[in-house]
């Protein structure tokens, strides 16, 4: 046994120590403690080992300091170098390992107990799962042998990753996709900002990584939702009622012409027009063709209502196939899911309302797809799925109503049931639904510095603690708190992989690319000199 780093202090409890020493010892440090108890009834002395770990940490001095500012600045220096200083901290008792498996703490540690760093024999029971239904991670921290696993199936309790801008959230996605793929998992990643379009597998061979540039299909989009997204105006009944009839009449027709004659969208679509364009004046663009097809549907209803306001709505449609990514071949993000695939959803380039209005089509599109795959005998033949999604404070917010908000709700409480699972991503916690996100059931934690994000935290989850709490704003980037289902009953402090293929989001060497383009610069003005020189 190595010597002591500290000692247990004046208040101790089953869970929590006093700490002190001489010098800090840094927060998030593991420690071991070994002590001697007596229980009745009996009351025989036997010996206990407990593994914790530090949380806050203080440094002051034993002997008060005086202010003496007629001191000369030297005199000051010596004298305040002199004085003896000590170092207060808090630990978190984890577990009690004295039977070679980890249990519940039920003894206070006395004060004065000594405090030691602990090791690998110490915190090697505490975490591990069966290899079939656990990924690994990372390493805990200052035990780079020491592999930390996580129970995928406790993700259908869904998960929060949470931690400020550059902790590593997007890498931790990033590892935890394609370790879930390498186990013939699916993932579906609703990349908010482009960050994964450029995502490469570790494991190519099992792993596929599929990038599906998002777009709205009027076809197969449900009517209700795409003629409030055309026609949000609350007022606008009427106009919402030409529309969806519109819509109705076509799409039903479309499909069925479709279904019985076996063609696709397109070639139907181009049929059709045949009743709205002349022979010589074809159209290519089989969006600008639907478009013209809905707008003739418009103008039979509005004459058959006798509705006026028929140019309104045909105005707006305009400006909808405008301003719009709009696709008519488009496939459902459930037709593109397969065993040991990471569908990368693109909607980096749309508004705030379009991403809002997809991820909506996209959570009830794979929670019908889930359900409908187990609806008879209860076996799945759908694919399980962890749907990821970035910047979820955005849709998920506690101040306002979006229209994916009610979708995500339904399937965080029935998700589960049928292989749904949820991770939700995001840098401000303190912005999030509260009673949405109070379901989840395992986290990660990554550096947190604001007390309002660090309170809500708190809020959210009755597993962790202050000193938990004090441990975020000193993580590393990629460091992480792990706590909840997924990693069991004892909380890890863990080294995430760094996912070699994830090409995009990290923060870029700005002052060496402005280096390396001026020496291109400088280059090229020298071949420019010297071929001048040349021709002269």
């Amino acid at each position: 046994m190595s010597q002591p780093i500290g000692i247990v202090g004046e208040i101790s409890s089953p869970t929590e120590v006093d700490v002190k020493a001489l010098v800090p010892i840094p927060s998030g440090t593991y420690i071991y403690l070994r002590f001697k108890v007596r229980s009745p009834p009996t009351y025989e002395e036997s010996e206990r080992e407990v593994v914790g770990i530090i949380g806050s940490c203080i440094y002051r001095s034993v002997v008060p300091v005086l202010t003496t500012p007629n001191l000369p600045l030297y005199e000051r220096a010596t004298y305040l170098s002199d004085l003896k200083s000590e170092s207060l901290m808090r630990a978190i008792i984890i577990a009690d390992v004295s039977s070679g498996r980890a249990e519940s703490p039920r003894y206070p540690p006395p004060p004065e107990t000594p405090i030691y760093l602990a090791q690998l024999e110490h915190l090697k029971v505490l975490y591990g799962y069966d290899l079939g239904s656990s990924i690994e991670l990372g390493s805990l921290v200052g035990f780079e042998d020491l592999r930390v696993r996580v129970n995928v199936n406790s993700l259908a309790k869904h998960l929060l990753i949470t931690g400020t801008t550059g902790s590593g959230k997007s890498n931790l996605v990033a590892v935890l996709a394609d370790r879930i793929a390498q186990i013939g998992g699916s993932v579906v990643i609703f990349d908010v900002h482009g960050e994964y379009v450029n995502l490469e597998s570790t494991d190519p061979k099992n792993v596929n990584v599929l990038v599906y540039d998002a777009a709205i299909n009027p076809i197969e989009t449900p009517i209700s939702l795409l003629v409030n997204f055309i026609i949000p105006e609350a007022a606008a009944s009427k106009q919402r009622r030409l529309l969806r009839n519109a819509l109705k009449n076509l799409n039903d027709d479309i499909r069925q012409k479709a279904l019985e004659g076996r063609k696709p969208y397109k070639l139907v679509i181009y049929e059709e027009s045949r009743n709205v364009y002349s022979n010589d004046e074809g159209v290519s663009d089989v969006v600008e063709v639907y478009k013209e097809l809905l707008k003739e549907r418009l103008r039979n209803e509005g004459s058959k209502s006798k509705e006026k306001s028929v140019t309104d709505v045909e105005d707006k449609v305009d400006d909808f196939f405008e301003w719009h990514r709009i696709s008519l071949e488009a496939r459902k993000v459930s037709e593109l899911l397969s065993n040991g695939r990471i569908v990368v959803v693109d909607v980096s380039t749309f508004t705030d309302e379009e991403k809002d209005y997809m991820l909506k089509v996209i959570v009830e599109d794979l929670l019908w797809y889930l359900k409908e795959g187990s609806k008879r005998t209860g076996n799945f033949t759908a694919i399980p799925t962890l749907l990821v999604v970035e910047e979820a404070h955005l849709f998920l917010g506690g101040g306002a109503t979006t229209k994916s908000k009610e979708a995500l709700q339904r399937y965080i409480r029935e998700g589960r049931k049928f292989g749904g699972m949820l991770a939700i991503v995001s840098q401000r916690p303190r912005a999030l639904d509260i009673n949405v996100v109070s379901q989840v059931q395992s986290y990660a934690f990554l550096k947190l510095v604001q007390n309002h994000d660090k309170s809500t935290v708190m809020e959210l989850t009755d597993v962790l603690s202050d000193e938990y709490v004090n441990i975020l704003p000193t993580l590393s980037p990629g460091h992480a708190i792990l706590m909840g289902e997924w990693i069991g009953k004892y909380p890890a402090y863990v080294k995430i992989d760094v996912h070699s293929g994830k090409k995009v989001g990290a923060t870029p060497n700005i002052t060496k690319i402005w280096r390396e383009g001026l020496e291109r610069v400088a280059k090229s003005l020298e071949r420019q000199s010297l071929i001048g020189e040349w021709e002269g």
